[in-house]
């Protein structure tokens, strides 16, 4: 039986293990409790009966939640009184053997370095890209618009390239950082990661063109792209709390924002080992946003006057 974060919702028996990997690869299960074969007449014969809890240590905020969880379930059935009352010699109770898959040492850092450069790669080219083109407006310089043959998708474009290119350069030198100053070894696909990157960062410049919409002044998009960014960032996107996990409201701002979707692929290139076939569907997931916020900025900057 395995069971999803951190509510414990339940997911399908399965007999085969490898789905049970497949799954916590993916994230769609934080934990997984093995059964073996023969525990029943084990118990029953007066035998030691194992089972194994895995738990999905990429996140260790979760997996110590979850950790939680699994010993007060234990700790239930000891205190059950069909296993204390028996007729003869008790059977010993079984006992579960917890470990902690892609993290056994249980190091905070190997989670919340990959989690904060999806952070940075949201919060600076937002910023940036949502500066770039308010100032624009500050300065009257975007009325050349206007006068010139450019269409608004690309005056929109050549804004946003540089900004992508800078925050890949970001991106190299926080990879290096990561691997080399705070020795988190990275264990996937790397061209899956740059691929998943450049979508990302494609997609929170295209999100601060989407901010610089509504500012009239430079310290408006300073201020608001941070906000827009690093709340939805900190409380919507998995980054404390998994996006399963929310409900209502939360759980609708989480699913509309970039960062819910990049930040599998940056943990699980980095600690799980993934792979592009692992992780195709959160990138194109990622990608809808890239059309989906340009089409609202176009329709949202004013029209060139004929």
């Amino acid at each position: 039986m395995t069971v999803g974060p951190p509510r414990l919702s339940a997911r399908p028996v399965s007999e085969d293990p490898d789905r049970g990997s497949a799954s916590s690869e993916n994230g769609s299960i934080s934990a997984g409790i093995e059964i073996p074969p023969g525990l029943g007449r084990d118990i029953a014969g007066g035998r030691p009966a194992w089972v194994a809890a895995w738990i999905d240590g990429a996140r260790p905020f979760t997996a110590q939640t979850v950790r939680g969880y699994l010993q007060g379930m234990h700790q239930l059935y000891l205190a059950d009184p069909a296993v204390k009352t028996t007729l003869g010699t008790p059977s010993p109770p079984a006992n579960i053997e917890i470990r902690f898959k892609y993290n056994q040492a249980f190091d905070s850092v190997y989670a919340m370095v990959p989690s904060t450069m999806a952070l940075l790669l949201a919060l600076f080219p937002a910023i940036l890209m949502a500066l770039a083109i308010v100032r624009e407006k500050e300065l009257g310089s975007i009325t050349n618009l206007y006068v010139t043959p450019v269409t608004r998708f690309e005056f929109l474009v050549g804004k946003q390239l540089p900004y992508i290119a800078f925050a890949m350069v970001n991106f190299a030198l926080m990879f290096a950082m990561a691997v080399v100053v705070f020795e988190v070894p990275f264990k996937g696909s790397f061209p899956t990661l740059v691929f998943g990157t450049l979508i990302y960062v494609s997609t929170t410049t295209a999100y601060g063109m989407l901010i610089s919409a509504f500012a009239r002044t430079q310290i408006a998009a300073l201020f608001g792209a941070a906000i827009l960014t690093v709340l939805p960032a900190m409380m919507f996107a998995g980054m404390l709390v998994p996006v399963s996990a929310l409900s209502g409201i939360a759980q609708i701002m989480g699913r509309l924002f970039p960062m819910t979707y990049f930040l599998p692929v940056s943990v699980g290139t980095f600690t799980k080992g993934l792979g592009f076939s692992d992780l195709a569907i959160r990138l194109a997931a990622l990608a809808v946003f890239i059309p989906a916020l340009t089409l609202l900025s176009l329709l949202l900057l004013r029209k060139q006057e004929r």
